[in-house]
């Protein structure tokens, strides 16, 4: 999953090129939808550790800014889902790929379930 999240990052930054350092959180939204699990971006003006509030953004309005998560996991549980989101992210921060995209000035990471707890990954 990693592999496809990179590559789908990649392709936002072609599409809408690089954010402006206004833009300092960055939430990969993870969401259920008749397609099955899917990942989300959206970027925020602001940031706080303490309030998960900053992350509640209008959805993106353009499709490719959303992404269908790999077939292996549309038969998972939403923790599930979220535990290998999570993984994938921290292992892409940690290896430096995050720094190869879009979001590799930001201040802060996230990823979560919009109903549940964000997960900080940077």
């Amino acid at each position: 999953m990693k592999k496809e999240i990179f590559e789908w990052l990649k392709n936002i930054e072609k599409q809408d090129g690089i954010p402006p350092d206004s833009v300092i959180a960055f939430n990969l939204g993870l969401m259920e939808s008749d397609q099955g699990f899917m990942i989300y971006f959206v970027g925020a003006f602001e940031y706080s550790e303490d309030d998960d509030d900053w992350a509640c953004l209008e959805p993106p309005t353009k499709p490719y800014r959303y992404l269908r998560l790999p077939d292996k996991v549309q038969k998972e549980t939403w923790e599930t889902v979220l535990e290998l989101c999570k993984n994938a992210l921290t292992e892409l921060e940690n290896d430096g790929s995050l720094n190869k995209t879009l979001i590799k000035n930001a201040k802060a990471i996230t990823t979560g379930f919009d109903e549940g707890e964000l997960i900080k990954i940077r």
